[in-house]
């Protein structure tokens, strides 16, 4: 059965290429076109394998869409893919790091969007395999899942350190809070690094099966 994904973009334009786009590299689509109508399906038993999530709507946005929709159980885990215009900040990437899968940049086809969705999926699966495997080995479940979630974050914060660092050199973004800026968002990245090497070693377990992190 080919992936389902849901594309949550008020431009209606942009929407329907996406939905047609899609489907024609061997996706099921379904569009809507606003955060509440991507609630309301999701709520409606709808459960696609990936929501490619817009962040400038309204009256909704994207993130405000994106932090309802990890709040409800039974969607919370369905990886997102954020796609926009709008420049991200630091502030933005430390925030959302953990709750997406990848950020792209307007303007994008859905061709070109087609390997960041299924290198997604493609991770998330691998991920769980991982899982699976080390909860029948007898590992703790509460720490597997903080680990796996830990590895998930570094990997998604890394990749938007590198749309920010193309976007503003060593530079303060403008609009962000002038206090939070590069440098604490590398010491962000260190930390979080540092938990994830320290909870390995805490339940001698390495993600050994999945793509190595590269240091930062």
């Amino acid at each position: 059965m080919p992936p389902n994904v849901l594309i949550v973009d008020d431009e209606s334009s942009l929407n329907e290429l996406f939905v047609i786009g899609l489907s024609k590299y061997g996706f099921e689509t379904e569009g809507v076109l606003g955060g509440r109508e991507c609630l309301e399906l999701l709520n409606n038993h709808y459960r696609p394998d990936l929501i490619l999530l817009d962040v400038m709507m309204e009256p909704m946005d994207g993130w405000e869409t994106l932090t309802r929709l990890k709040q409800i159980d039974e969607v919370k885990n369905i990886p997102v893919i954020m796609q926009t215009g709008k420049n991200l900040t630091y502030k933005e990437a430390e925030r959302f790091s953990s709750c997406i899968e990848d950020y792209l940049m307007k303007p994008i086809t859905p061709k070109r969007c087609v390997p960041y969705i299924t290198n997604t999926l493609e991770k998330v699966r691998a991920i769980e395999k991982t899982i699976s495997k080390a909860l029948r080995a007898g590992y703790p479940e509460e720490k597997i899942f903080q680990l796996a979630q830990l590895y998930r974050t570094i990997d998604v914060a890394k990749k938007l350190l590198v749309i920010l660092e193309e976007r503003y050199e060593s530079r303060n973004p403008s609009g962000d809070n002038e206090s939070y800026g590069p440098a604490e968002y590398a010491d962000y990245l260190l930390r979080l690094q540092q938990e994830f090497d320290d909870l390995q070693k805490e339940i001698n377990f390495t993600l050994g099966s999945l793509k190595p992190l590269s240091n930062i």
